[in-house]
């Protein structure tokens, strides 16, 4: 029985030495890693995708389909407003901590010279972009918004809103939302 197991597996080796082995192709990527690629340079755009337009303290739009592949945090505020001036600190932290993930837009919603503006952006060390909004003739996006202040909106890298507080909205609470 031994000498008949050993002839077996003395046929079973020769036998696989002797296939001829396939040369090894060049591996091509597969389809689905270089749709994966693409996405992430390019956010796939979203039929309930938001758009709002201000204009900063220089004159420039501000759009927020140009921080598409970002989360967007915008935010109504005023300088005559507390718990707006509260809040700040938090929102330049965040933007710090977060700012390859997500930009900050903070919607100036008052009467005020924009050089007014300029003082408080530089006394509270704003570092994402300021733009205002015409308290006389607000956009839809303002109506729908600021119904107090300060209020904030959240909106997906894909540019849909997910996410509305009117009252102040804290550190912990900006990465509750996202996820961070």
């Amino acid at each position: 029985m031994t000498n008949k197991l050993i002839l077996i597996a003395s046929i079973v080796t020769l036998a696989a030495c002797n296939q001829q082995q396939e040369p090894k192709q060049k591996a091509e990527p597969k389809p689905a890693v270089q749709k994966a690629v693409a996405q992430v340079e390019k956010p796939k755009d979203d039929p309930n995708a938001f758009e709002f337009s201000y204009p900063d303290l220089e004159g420039k739009q501000v759009k927020l389909s140009d921080y598409r592949g970002k989360w967007v945090v915008a935010n109504f505020w005023a300088t005559w407003c507390p718990p707006c001036r509260k809040e700040i600190s938090d929102f330049v932290q965040f933007k710090k901590d977060f700012g390859d993930k997500v930009e900050i837009i903070g919607i100036n919603n008052e009467d005020a010279d924009n050089s007014k503006i300029e003082d408080f952006v530089f006394e509270y060390e704003i570092n994402y972009p300021v733009v205002r909004a015409n308290v006389y003739q607000p956009s839809e996006f303002s109506r729908k918004n600021t119904r107090g202040l300060p209020t904030t909106v959240i909106f997906n890298p894909q540019g849909v809103e997910v996410s509305k507080r009117v009252g102040p909205m804290h550190y912990k609470d900006l990465v509750k939302t996202m996820g961070f």
